[in-house]
């Protein structure tokens, strides 16, 4: 079972230097919806620190985060 946890954020934040940073990958590799507006970025596994520039965000477990990005914001239609 996986123990990470994920967060959706704004492209445009300024601080996302700083988010990407503390996730896993890097700005390229991350998912980001069709539009770009938000990419969701995902912590290492058991990194339970309360990151600053993310605490604006909502987090989300492994199972929580998959519903949350099944919509067309997220994904195209063929």
């Amino acid at each position: 079972m996986a123990h990470n946890r994920y967060f959706i954020v704004n492209s445009n934040d300024p601080n996302l230097d700083e988010i990407i940073g503390v996730c896993i990958g890097c700005s390229k590799s991350q998912r980001y919806n069709i539009a770009g507006t938000q990419l969701v970025v995902k912590l290492p596994d058991g990194d339970h620190e309360n990151h600053p520039p993310l605490q604006q965000y909502m987090e989300y477990d492994h199972e929580q985060i998959l519903p949350a990005l099944n919509n067309i914001k997220w994904t195209q239609t063929i």
